[in-house]
């Protein structure tokens, strides 16, 4: 009996024991913690490339190409090389129209640019503009024509060239960098240059399009050709050329 007695309470010793044990809150060890440090780099290099290609100013993520030269007018020009760069500006056409002696107003046609799917399309004119220098210092852009609208020996006096309704839309589409578009101007033969585009410090990085009219509707309207009822009208083709000027001077007020 004493025996037994012994083992009986050995075992209630050792669970009493156990029970304690298992109840005694647990002191968790400090957390080791070890840092070190790395590091992360990158070199920026001047843009050396050959210009944008052209886009599509209704969407300016479409890469799109000239569309055919079929009226035996001038092609477009090709994008100008460097970090600034023109990359594309409409030719305006107004097709064929009839001579009368009152002052008149001619809608200009839509451009033609082949998109991504190589349809061809018809687009408000437009022309588009590339920053990038990385300096942020701003640019301008400028436009004239050169001389009047000429049939061999014969010219328009007295010609105007209307451009209304600018839409500015990018590749990024950060409003907050936009440049700024000239609401209205007008073209004369007298040479004067107008003010098409202007980017103060910190703004127009990246490619920038500036369209003329929303939409193909108020793109008829956004350039327009007056030409006066006492100008000499010979029956013929004529043409004349402008002058677009990116430089890299910022615009101030």
């Amino acid at each position: 009996m004493f025996i037994q007695g012994s083992n009986e309470m050995k075992k209630q010793l050792i669970l009493g024991v156990l029970l304690i044990l298992l109840t005694m809150p647990v002191k968790a060890s400090a957390q080791e913690e070890i840092s070190t440090g790395s590091n992360a780099y990158v070199t920026i290099e001047k843009y050396s490339g050959d210009g944008e290609q052209p886009v599509n100013p209704t969407d300016p993520n479409e890469i799109v190409k000239p569309g055919p030269n079929t009226d035996g007018t001038n092609p477009h020009q090709p994008s100008t090389k460097g970090p600034l760069s023109l990359n594309y500006i409409s030719n305006l056409k107004f097709g064929k129209q009839t001579a009368n002696g009152n002052d008149a107003v001619y809608q200009v046609k839509p451009d033609r640019v082949i998109d991504s799917k190589e349809a061809e399309i018809d687009v408000p004119n437009y022309v588009q503009v590339t920053d990038h220098r990385g300096t942020n210092s701003g640019w301008t852009l400028l436009v004239k024509q050169d001389g009047a609208f000429k049939n061999g020996v014969h010219s328009l006096a007295g010609t105007e060239l209307v451009f209304t309704s600018p839409v500015l839309v990018s590749k990024s589409g950060k409003d907050t960098t936009s440049p700024s578009a000239n609401a209205n101007f007008t073209l004369t033969a007298d040479g004067n240059s107008a003010m098409v585009m202007y980017a103060a410090t910190d703004q127009g990085m990246g490619t920038w399009v500036d369209r003329f009219g929303k939409d193909l509707e108020e793109a008829k309207t956004g350039i327009q050709l007056k030409i006066p009822g006492d100008s000499k009208k010979v029956a013929g083709f004529y043409q004349t050329s402008l002058t677009w000027t990116l430089t890299d001077t910022p615009f101030t007020e």
